[in-house]
């Protein structure tokens, strides 16, 4: 895979952040990130899925694909505390969220003061070394009759969801969760941006032909 000079410094960055620097009271120590780099938007190797998903990705934007492709955007249908529904033409994108319980949990804990770097067995996505607040419970599309649910390996470990915030009383909520659909109708791309700075990432999921193909997850800041 080739990437230009820009793209090569950010990945370079970006595999920098696989070690996390903590200050506890007495010294610093380097905490590992095992998340690594297999589900980053600069290993996708489909020139299509890369295009698309570079159009409106954070990472896309660091290789230089912001809006190279043409896609249509799904639109807020409703919103709750607990749901979010996308909705374009027949299709929707319905998610939930819900608290994260940490008693029904394996946390493993590293360093003297238990910076959280492992949920149930595995590296996982929210505020780095806290224990979640929230999870997704759930990802389902619709597409008339039709209905699918993501399976549970893809949204396991993705914790801190956020969907909409609005700035004013009047104004149109600002939605960190968003879907697209290819130019072909083929591919639809469920996109969330979580958790919060110096977490903040950003994961989307892959849907072809009906199919749950894979997902994209980096750092997004």
């Amino acid at each position: 895979m080739h990437m230009r000079c820009s793209a090569c410094i950010s990945f370079l960055l970006f595999m920098l952040l696989g070690a996390i620097k903590a200050s506890p009271q007495e010294g610093d120590y380097v905490v590992p990130d095992y998340k690594g780099m297999m589900e980053s938007f600069f290993s996708v190797t489909d020139s299509v899925i890369r295009k698309e998903a570079g159009s409106f990705t954070f990472t896309g934007s660091i290789a230089g694909l912001t809006n190279k492709a043409s896609l249509r955007q799904f639109e807020l249908y409703s919103l709750t505390d607990h749901t979010i529904t996308l909705a374009l033409d027949d299709m929707k994108i319905h998610i939930s969220r819900g608290p994260f319980f940490s008693a029904v949990h394996q946390i493993e804990r590293f360093g003297p003061q238990g910076y959280v770097y492992r949920i149930n067995g595995r590296p996982f996505w929210g505020f780095d070394g806290s224990v979640p607040n929230q999870r997704i419970v759930n990802v389902h599309f619709f597409d008339g009759d039709q209905r699918m649910e993501l399976p549970g390996k893809a949204i396991r470990d993705i914790f801190e969801p956020n969907f909409c915030t609005r700035r004013g009383l009047f104004r149109q909520p600002e939605c960190s969760s968003k879907a697209f659909v290819s130019d072909d109708g083929k591919r639809i791309y469920v996109y969330m941006k979580n958790s919060r700075k110096p977490s903040l990432y950003e994961v989307t999921w892959i849907i072809s032909e009906g199919r749950y193909i894979g997902r994209i997850v980096d750092y997004a800041y």
